[in-house]
């Protein structure tokens, strides 16, 4: 009878054994658990705060949140076809030229080599884009930014122009008119005509800066047209190549600019900012 017991208490020990071992089992689980938890909560908290630095005016705090630029391919852009070599407009355009390099002064001589010899057409807007930085006080990051901005830019607006150059394959007014006056020191260039490239990357430039620095249209839809005009002054350009570089440059530009809309970095500049120098290290 005893035996009889033993043999039905044993087992009901068993499994009051086994129950104890999972609920220990579960609440180890859950104490590691919460543990891990607060571990989690209290490494988060501390990255929040970081080691402690403050300062009453922070230099672009949020712009590790700013998004990537993103640009279009060159060749999503198209202009028009340009003139035939025996068009009016076009005998017309070689009429212009011929009386503007005939009559072109040497402060016009120098426009020309301002804009044409350089390591590239937009060194210049490279400069102007600095200047713009400093003046205004941009921070170190809104500096690349700009920076990026404007090269990127210059980069579609350029291999858009090539696109079109290749696919028109506009010859250069010279070899339509031998009697336009070069201006020494700044040949011909050896790829075709139409569009401009010159005009091109200014115009994007100039509207995409205008932009960003409102106050500063003027000075650089003035600086855009000087670019512009001086590749007819130099004899390499029919001015309806010109022309085909703004409505380039239009839609360029507008892409660029509504794409910046959105990512979270600032988008305008009316005034001088206040606070730390962009050039602070």
């Amino acid at each position: 009878m005893k035996e009889q017991k033993y043999q039905l208490i044993l087992p009901l020990i068993f499994v009051i054994v086994l129950v104890l071992s999972a609920c220990n089992s579960e609440q180890e689980t859950s104490q590691e658990t919460l543990i891990d938890t607060e571990a989690m909560q209290n490494s988060e908290h501390i990255s929040n705060e970081g080691m402690g630095w403050t300062h009453n005016t922070p230099m672009a705090p949020t712009a590790g949140n700013w998004s990537a630029l993103e640009f279009k391919d060159g060749n999503t852009y198209k202009v028009d076809a340009p003139l035939q070599d025996d068009a009016d407009k076009t005998i017309q355009e070689l009429e212009e030229l011929v009386k503007i390099t005939n009559e072109r002064t040497e402060e016009e001589e120098e426009i020309v080599k301002h804009w044409a010899k350089t390591p590239s057409p937009n060194t210049n807007w490279f400069a102007i884009t600095e200047e713009l930085i400093i003046k205004y006080n941009l921070s170190i990051p809104e500096a690349a930014r700009l920076h990026a901005i404007v090269n990127g830019a210059i980069y579609t607006t350029t291999t858009a122009a090539w696109g079109q150059k290749y696919e028109y394959l506009r010859k250069r007014p010279t070899e339509l008119e031998p009697s336009i006056k070069l201006v020494e020191d700044v040949p011909v260039p050896s790829h075709p005509a139409y569009p401009n490239s010159h005009a091109s990357t200014a115009w994007t430039v100039a509207y995409i800066l205008s932009y960003i620095f409102p106050n500063e249209m003027e000075m650089l839809e003035g600086t855009a047209e000087e670019a512009t005009y001086s590749r007819m002054l130099a004899g390499v350009h029919f001015r309806s190549d010109h022309e085909a570089s703004l409505q380039l440059a239009k839609a360029v530009s507008s892409d660029i600019i509504e794409s910046l809309k959105d990512d979270n970095a600032p988008l305008q500049y009316e005034e001088i900012q206040q606070g730390p120098s962009g050039h602070g290290h």
